[in-house]
């Protein structure tokens, strides 16, 4: 512990010490004229944190983790309050990081005031709807029930992140959206969860919250599984595009690029999330076809036969057809199929004109075209932006989609639309894809 802490950064050190002392000072602020009563329920309570974290589920970057203890967390909120709350999560937190889950003592150190402070500020937000709102005899409780779940997520997930960023000196924003963004949505379904388990332990007793353990569990196992394929899903578009790389070496880093290239289009036109993930799937498979070129074709430097034209144009249609047999990539294998489709009909394999193309396939001709101008060629130096984009003025609207090419020449004149440069194109495509989960 000593010489991690020593090979940290300043801003670390100030962070974790400093987090350290205020999760203290606020466990002893809720804990002042706090009388523990209810044993019997809180030690229950306690015992089924520890139950709960016997199984956390790792998140994809960083050391993080969550686990299946969130209802049982706000439930003892919304039942006992802040303090009594805060006092079951410090112990059962204590004794299954110390004595189960055996982690090294840094980071002992360090969770337990967070999970106190996450817990006891979620509870003070709770409390402070007053007792018309937090009464469990109207369904009003489930607003502030909400704002408590927001409160408990919001601290957990930012703490770590900037935790792991101060570590890794990484950007605690990249981090969040990586290990937590999407996680937000595991908490809004505990929610209900919590509500229900309050409610029937007020009803009926202690002894019921026993059957919420093989539920609460279902869900951990379904969160797992949910993380795995994603997982999946990412290592096989990363292996493909992989493949590809490796079958052209003088495109290396082309399919990244054009991905990127892609979602800046994309997200300036305000594509939705799902249609930015398909559009970055797209973009790093669009010429997965190529495999099955010919590489003398392929790498030819001079002027191609019709023969030869031929069989290059038949790279989306069999691009298209690899990846639409991976149920994640059908809609991508759309785009991936028109992506040499031009307004004024004269692209291929379709013929296919105007709003006929896909507007993500209008997104990728434009990415594609930036990326293979810009890069350089055996055969070629890259061309500079500004040609580009009087390549761009010059057929917007035949060659390039009329909306999209000006979008990228407005973006490119004010700075908004710099060049990648990336050294290692198969580990940023899979640190790129690893957002996604």
């Amino acid at each position: 512990m000593a010489q991690e802490l020593k090979n940290s950064s300043a801003s670390f050190k100030i962070f974790y010490f400093g987090f350290i002392a205020v999760g203290l000072a606020f466990f002893a602020y809720l804990m002042r004229g706090f009388l523990i009563a209810q044993t019997k329920d809180i030690l229950l309570f306690i015992g089924l944190i520890i139950l709960a974290d016997t199984a956390p589920i790792k998140l994809p970057r960083g050391g993080a983790s969550i686990a299946a203890s969130s209802p049982i967390d706000l439930a003892a909120i919304l039942l006992f309050g802040a303090p009594a709350a805060a006092l079951i999560e410090a112990v059962a937190a204590l004794l299954s990081e110390v004595f189960i889950q055996r982690r090294p003592a840094m980071r002992i150190a360090f969770n337990v005031p967070l999970l106190i402070v996450m817990v006891g500020a979620a509870g003070l937000v709770y409390k402070s709807f007053g007792p018309t709102w937090t009464s469990l005899d109207s369904p009003r409780f489930l607003l502030p029930l909400f704002a408590c779940g927001v409160v408990y997520y919001a601290v957990n997930t930012v703490s770590i992140s900037i935790i792991i960023a101060l570590s890794d000196r990484r950007n605690p924003f990249a981090v969040w959206q990586q290990n937590f963004m999407w996680n937000f949505a595991h908490i809004v379904a505990f929610m209900p969860i919590a509500a229900i388990i309050a409610l029937v332990y007020v009803r009926s007793g202690m002894w019921t919250i026993a059957l919420f353990i093989v539920p609460l569990f279902l869900a951990r196992y379904t969160y797992q599984l949910y993380i795995e394929m994603k997982e999946a899903h990412i290592n096989t578009v990363a292996a493909l595009t992989s493949a590809l790389d490796a079958n052209d070496p003088y495109t290396h880093g082309h399919s990244y690029r054009v991905s990127r290239y892609a979602l800046r289009i994309g997200r300036e036109i305000g594509l939705s999330q799902k249609d930015l993930e398909i559009l970055e799937y797209s973009g790093l498979l669009h010429d997965i076809g190529k495999i099955a070129i010919r590489k003398e074709v392929l790498h030819k430097v001079g002027k191609l036969t019709d023969a030869e034209r031929r069989s290059m144009s038949t790279h989306p249609t069999i691009g298209a057809d690899i990846v639409e047999n991976l149920k994640f990539l059908k809609e991508a294998a759309v785009l991936v199929r028109y992506h040499h489709e031009q307004p004024n009909g004269k692209g291929y394999p379709s013929g296919l004109r105007g709003d006929d193309v896909p507007i993500g396939s209008r997104i990728l001709l434009v990415a594609d075209a930036f990326d293979a101008m810009t890069s350089d060629r055996p055969y070629r130096k890259g061309l500079s932006v500004d040609i580009v984009v009087e390549q761009f003025e010059k057929f917007k609207g035949e060659q390039f989609d009329l909306e999209i090419a000006t979008l990228v020449i407005k973006m490119v004149r004010t700075g908004r639309f710099p060049l990648i440069v990336e050294s290692d194109p198969t580990t940023a495509i899979y640190e790129a894809l690893k957002q996604r989960m």
